[in-house]
């Protein structure tokens, strides 16, 4: 820092520093570091100063006025208690651009460092993660998403901006020395190939949209005909490949060989009676579920090789049994004393785990397992109705039921803290099979706003998040432009601008994008 700015200055500098470099790794943090925003956005200048900033700065009152928009639904509110919960949540959308719209003027060396910072910052968790996957048994850890400090969707819209934020920086600076550019791009590899390994579909389906959004701008920019005429083949050719690997998987999981009933063996080698549930057409890896089931047989032998009861209620959700009929019809296995017999020890420390597929062992490294895990439960959830434990599919009864709502509610919504009630409600109305402990909301931000505020408050939020940045001149800044566009992208499948994570990230972003000195003076 420079020896020029006073204690009060650095002060907020380094809190805007701290809350950058909180992102990827604590929400306590987080909330620590904006309340030090505040408090130093107080201290430094007069409130007659602060007051003529802010009125030069509309685009910080457009912003603003989403949370007053929550503050008005309470008016209609019959669950106060939920209603103040709500604006808790979001006071970020009110605190954060304040702050940085009236507090000291971020000039653009300090805005540099601000960014560098915080991509030490999102390298260092995810080396951190790397560490923690590597030695995951040392540490505990059962699933991907645990080796982070914070939620991995919120984690995968980081990288996303991080990559962002180094393409333009190699495409504008034109000072940067070969070996930096090299090292910039292989941090840009290394950040994409960290978002595979963390398999969000959220994240990754935000990739592949921005992705093609990229290229069929950068086609668009080619003057070169044989150049142009190859881009113009290759996308299309991108995007039916993703189609036909989806596909693929697809055709995979439903591939199973016919059965033929008088084929089928009516007792085990054992001499126990087999039961063969035809109509059970839940599939396992290309195989049937209901078919060589010696329930007794299966329950002792089970008991033999674990601790765990037969009976009782893994971590997954479900009983063991359960867990373990699937992970033995996934391995081919007859589900009886020699099916049990021919599981390794792994395999009986991943049953009691809550890992139903032996296919899900390879998830660490491997993207089709969470591809066959979402194709399984749309597979089950269409063919039995079920939603439970079912992420995908509670989704869909969540949409069903905002769409109930809405319906019934179209221009003003039900108010801050009413929705849940109405969710509930609507769940009911549907008759729908979600489990009332599994009730939610849409998991959708747009429906989310449409249920608690309306098409009028929709529209509104929509033009208060967008218009700042033709208010600021900033439509032409790359990574202000991306992050509206993940965060855009991702809302559809997340209500990510309700979540302390997601608010907290887009809107520290925004407004240090808006309200910061993002070129070099003499190049304006």
């Amino acid at each position: 820092m420079n020896t020029k700015y006073t204690w009060k200055n650095l002060f907020f500098y380094a809190s805007v520093f701290l809350f950058a470099v909180s992102l990827p790794f604590s929400e306590f943090m987080i909330s620590l570091s904006s309340g030090l925003l505040v408090i130093s956005s107080i201290v430094t200048g007069g409130f007659q100063e602060k007051l003529n900033k802010f009125k030069n700065q509309p685009a910080a009152l457009l912003i603003i006025s989403v949370f007053f928009v929550y503050v008005i639904g309470i008016i209609f509110t019959r669950n106060m208690p939920l209603a103040l919960y709500e604006l808790q949540k979001t006071a970020f959308i009110l605190v954060v651009p304040l702050c940085i719209a009236i507090g000291p003027p971020i000039g653009y060396t300090m805005f540099r460092k601000v960014l560098l910072a915080y991509m030490a910052a999102l390298n260092l968790a995810s080396a951190i993660a790397i560490f923690r996957l590597i030695f995951r048994e040392h540490f505990g850890i059962h699933d991907i998403w645990e080796i982070l400090f914070v939620s991995h969707i919120g984690f995968s819209l980081q990288l996303l901006l991080g990559v962002s934020i180094l393409i333009y920086e190699l495409y504008n600076q034109k000072s940067l020395s070969k070996n930096l550019r090299y090292l910039m791009i292989a941090d840009i590899l290394y950040l994409l190939a960290f978002l595979f390994i963390l398999k969000s579909l959220t994240g990754l389906v935000t990739f592949a949209v921005l992705l093609v959004i990229h290229l069929f701008f950068v086609i668009r920019k080619i003057k070169i005909r044989k150049w142009k005429f190859l881009g113009l083949t290759m996308l299309p050719i991108l995007i039916l490949g993703g189609f036909f690997y989806l596909g693929s998987c697809v055709y995979r999981f439903y591939d199973t060989a016919p059965i033929d009933p008088a084929q089928l063996p009516e007792r085990t080698q054992n001499g126990n009676l087999y039961r063969h549930d035809l109509n059970d057409k839940i599939l396992e890896n290309g195989h049937y579920v209901g078919l060589y089931l010696s329930w007794d047989e299966l329950k002792e032998s089970w008991e033999k090789r674990s601790s765990l009861a037969f009976d009782e209620n893994g971590p997954n959700g479900f009983h063991i049994s359960a867990t373990l009929i699937r992970y033995l019809t996934s391995k081919g296995l007859t589900k009886d004393s020699v099916g049990v017999s021919k599981l390794t020890p792994e395999d009986v420390q991943f049953i009691e785990r809550g890992i139903a597929n032996h296919i899900y062992t390879k998830r660490f490294f491997s993207l089709y397992p969470r591809i066959y895990q979402t194709i399984w439960e749309l597979d089950v959830y269409f063919k039995t109705g079920d939603p439970n434990l079912k992420s995908l599919a509670q989704r869909i009864e969540f949409v069903k039921a905002a769409k109930t709502i809405v319906s019934e509610h179209p221009f003003f919504g039900v108010g801050t803290g009413n929705f849940k009630q109405e969710f509930i409600d609507a769940y009911q109305k549907n008759q729908s099979k979600l489990d009332p402990q599994h009730y939610g909301s849409s998991h959708n931000q747009y429906l989310n706003y449409l249920v608690k505020f309306g098409i009028i408050g929709f529209l509104w939020i929509m033009f208060a998040w967008a218009y700042p940045l033709f208010l600021t001149n900033k439509q032409q800044y790359y990574p202000a432009v991306m992050l509206l566009l993940i965060l855009g992208i991702a809302n559809f499948s997340d209500s990510n601008l309700e979540a302390h994570m997601g608010i907290s990230f887009f809107i520290f972003f925004y407004s240090v994008f808006l309200f910061s000195e993002t070129q070099q003076p003499e190049l304006k």
